[in-house]
């Protein structure tokens, strides 16, 4: 058989974490020696639904659907597979991390999970393998790793992806009783820039943020430069800023007073507490299909009824509970 037989063969202890207690009729999908059930791939057309519906896609292609979840069982049982074969073991705070995120995920949605067909022991199963996937990322990627990637290009993306700041802000629009904002006048609008460079001035001349605003601590914010939850444009302007030079940004509705700060010092140091995540977007995409690559060469059985059928499950369930999802 092929080369990767010999590496599943010696997977039987930890096999559970594909079938657990499934019987043989639920079996949707076997992959090399891995017999995937209704329940782990009705998890994955969740996730292929979500992020189709979200990205606007064609949500009716159900064969389509079915095939992405399909690819991503792949990537499941290839994490699983190899985390063995590498001899990992997981941590007891990855261990931790699992049972916490386990539980979040139930409190919040398990009523959902049990309509769409999956039970809290899968849910486990699933977030273990992103652990085991995480430990793979590290290895080929990771420092000392076969792939690993250069500081450079992780810090680089880093700098141009995420910003730290303090933040003043002031209004250039009103509301009414009715809720209807409008703009301020012209004379208010140039007072306020004025009383905004005025603060600027003192921070450049060495006082503290909270003194320029009445006394009142600022606190910083760290954020992704593409958060939408802020005007258009303001982000990206600070992200040009220098660090620690205060300025005055203008937008539309908002007049600010920001400092830009180094997220890759201090206590918080996001940097250095999120390296694995800059990691994970910079080769992410690789890793995957380096999984999918080499589950693909294990022997592949797809049983198209059964995997139709827990495809109608979710889909029935998340029309059932749209409020929630």
């Amino acid at each position: 058989m092929k080369r990767f037989v010999s590496i599943i063969l010696c997977l039987a202890a930890i096999l559970s974490v594909f079938t657990g207690c499934a019987g043989k009729k639920s079996v949707v999908l076997t992959v090399g020696e891995a017999q995937l059930d209704s329940e782990v791939f009705a998890w994955f057309f969740n996730e292929v639904y979500a992020e189709t519906e979200s990205e606007g896609g064609n949500l009716l292609d159900t064969d389509a659907l079915i095939d992405a979840a399909v690819e991503k069982c792949y990537e499941y049982v290839s994490s699983v597979t190899l985390f063995e074969k590498y001899g990992f073991t997981l941590s007891a705070d990855d261990k931790k991390s699992v049972s916490t995120d386990v539980e979040d995920v139930w409190m919040l949605y398990g009523s959902y999970y049990t309509d769409a067909g999956v039970s809290k022991q899968t849910v486990t199963k699933i977030y273990t393998a992103k652990q085991m996937r995480t430990a793979l990322l590290l290895h080929y990627f990771g420092e000392g790793g076969e792939y690993e990637v250069n500081e450079d290009e992780i810090e680089y993306y880093f700098d141009r992806t995420y910003v730290q700041f303090q933040a003043i802000n002031g209004y250039l629009t009103v509301a009414d009783e009715q809720g209807v904002s409008t703009a301020v006048s012209e004379e208010e609008a140039q007072a306020l820039r004025d009383s905004f460079e005025e603060k600027c001035r003192r921070l450049k001349n060495g006082e503290e943020i909270a003194d320029v605003n009445g006394g009142t601590q600022v606190d910083s914010t760290f954020v992704a430069v593409s958060n939408s939850a802020y005007p258009d444009g303001f982000l990206e302007q600070v992200a040009e800023l220098e660090y620690d030079e205060p300025a005055v940004i203008e937008t539309q509705d908002y007049i600010f007073l920001v400092v830009r700060l180094d997220a890759k010092s201090g206590e918080e140091n996001y940097y250095k507490s999120y390296r694995t995540d800059y990691i994970e977007a910079l080769r992410g995409e690789t890793l995957t299909d380096m999984l999918v690559a080499t589950a693909e060469n294990y022997e592949i059985v797809r049983n198209e009824n059964r995997l139709e059928k827990a495809a109608e499950a979710v889909i029935s369930a998340r029309n059932s509970r749209k409020q929630i999802l």
